[in-house]
């Protein structure tokens, strides 16, 4: 019973956190009481939590906006490192930061909601987890590749056409490739 109450403190210590981190795909909704998945939140994406309530938290996320492909919530500027994406008939409303100027895409907030579950508020161990996963597993076959010897548009493709012949079960298949695409960039020391 000290257990159960211990392990329920820490959970709720742990979402009471400014800042989380998802440590799978989660889904996303659009309002608080929708049970219609509008999109998917990818895995080491830094959250805002801005409330609780009835299961789900809503929370926000800073990213960026190609103006050619609105529903995609992009980790950085100009790379394809989805931080967050929503269903073509899910368009969520975001606010404009800052207005991309020369070709650089929008910086945007955006507010939407998610379940309780599978949220961290230490990113570091996902990623030595993601890290040690991809050395272990990627170099059965061959050579292990440096992250930083492909960028952050060609990991994915990549890393998926050789996931079949590894033992990386599926559920971290994009823990993996947030890893890879975020440590290319030289996000990740």
């Amino acid at each position: 019973m000290k257990k159960l109450i211990l392990a329920g403190l820490l959970v709720s210590s742990a979402l009471n956190a400014s800042t989380l981190y998802p440590t799978d795909v989660k889904s996303v909704y659009l309002t608080q009481d929708s049970k219609d998945v509008a999109g998917k939140l990818l895995p080491t994406n830094a959250i805002e939590v801005l409330k609780q309530s009835a299961g789900k938290i809503k929370f926000s996320l800073k990213g960026y906006v190609n103006p050619a492909a609105p529903n995609v919530i992009y980790y950085s500027n100009q790379d394809r490192i989805i931080a967050l994406s929503f269903a073509k008939t899910k368009t969520p409303k975001y606010e404009i930061i800052k207005k991309g100027e020369t070709g650089k895409w929008d910086e945007v907030k955006v507010i939407a909601y998610t379940t309780k579950d599978n949220l961290e508020k230490d990113l570091k161990p996902m990623l030595d987890r993601a890290k040690q996963t991809y050395q272990e597993s990627c170099s059965i076959c061959h050579h292990l590749h440096k992250e930083s010897q492909y960028n952050p548009n060609q990991w994915p493709s990549l890393f998926k056409s050789m996931l079949s012949r590894t033992p990386i079960d599926k559920k971290d298949e994009w823990l993996i490739i947030q890893y890879l695409q975020k440590a290319s960039k030289g996000d990740i020391k």
